[in-house]
């Protein structure tokens, strides 16, 4: 079952709720600071959410899995009769791990930017022979994202694996020039929408009951700060935290949550420094591997990730990044 709320904290012997600190800010929308006196000040923040903690009543864990002893390595890696939620498969890195996971085995769900005309999902379907379905998703929107899960699950479809994989690009906007549009909108899209879809479906496999995977795509901007990138690389390092909280939340019912971080993958988004001679000159000289990646190589990761070989890896973080990382 879901978790329900019960009854919140009571509060502590002086009148407040648990939870001041040591600094006399109160969770619930109060802060108190000494006067010239010695008295203490008190003042209303107006509107502030109270953020008392409630009690919860957690679902039963599952039992423990076992170890795949005597199952044959391949048989581990097969998604027959799985079905995989993808955001942001129409192209690029989504359109890399969809494919992989479609050939594996899996049936595949892609939310898309309203209006998509993509012809990514036929073609996927047709090379593949299995089912590809697309819905639209305003990403920007938490409601949207929440309504578009409860439509996949009202039409009847099981959500057992889920990529984050939709993001839009920083720009390349240094701090001083960056906009609260263009910042809101990275936080919402890359991050917000992250969590909010992790959570409806997490919920969903948590209801269930047979586990599920999780796989969200991070960057290299989230492990080491990147020139003009100070929107993008600190929500892509929240989303790379985002990931160890839900592998601790959901890991006893058997979901793992695991993030992959790319480096630099030649995609739509990345067109304009391979077309810059000096910039791509500069790229490639930072990976030892020596070459930009390609959708292509995520998919061995995503089929790894996403299938029984990886069920006692939760809370990772695996670079796909030609070892740039380490420079």
């Amino acid at each position: 079952m879901a978790p329900s709320l019960t009854e919140p904290e009571p509060a502590s012997s002086n009148g407040h709720r648990a939870g001041v600190n040591g600094n006399g800010i109160h969770h619930n929308g109060t802060s108190s600071s000494k006067t010239t006196n010695g008295e203490p000040s008190v003042t209303t923040v107006k509107n502030a959410p109270s953020t008392t903690i409630p009690k919860f009543d957690l679902p039963k864990e599952l039992p423990p899995t076992s170890a795949p002893t005597g199952i044959p390595t391949l048989s581990l890696f097969d998604l027959t009769g799985k079905t995989a939620l993808v955001t942001g498969a129409n192209g690029g890195i989504g359109g890399g791990m969809a494919r992989g996971l479609a050939e594996a085995g899996a049936d595949i769900i892609i939310f898309q930017i309203p209006g998509d005309v993509s012809k990514f999902s036929g073609q996927l379907a047709a090379e593949t022979g299995r089912k590809v379905a697309t819905y639209d998703c305003d990403l920007s929107i938490s409601a949207e994202i929440r309504k578009a899960v409860q439509k996949v699950l009202d039409d009847g479809h099981q959500i057992d694996i889920l990529c984050n994989v939709a993001g839009i690009s920083s720009g390349s906007i240094p701090i001083l020039f960056e906009t609260d549009e263009h910042k809101d909108a990275i936080i919402q899209i890359n991050f917000n929408s992250v969590w909010v879809l992790s959570q409806c479906v997490g919920r969903h496999m948590i209801e269930r009951g047979q586990g599920g995977k999780i796989i969200n795509i991070c960057s290299l901007a989230a492990h080491k700060a990147m020139t003009t990138f100070s929107v993008y690389g600190p929500m892509k390092a929240a989303v790379g935290q985002a990931t160890n909280s839900f592998a601790n939340e959901f890991g006893p019912y058997n979901i793992q949550v695991n993030a992959i971080y790319p480096g630099w993958i030649h995609t739509a988004l990345a067109q304009r420094f391979v077309d810059d001679e000096e910039a791509n000159e500069k790229i490639i000289k930072s990976i030892p591997s020596r070459r930009w990646g390609l959708p292509d190589d995520f998919k061995g990761i995503s089929v790894f990730l996403a299938s029984s070989a990886s069920d006692y890896v939760n809370g990772a973080r695996i670079f796909l990044d030609g070892g740039a990382h380490s420079m």
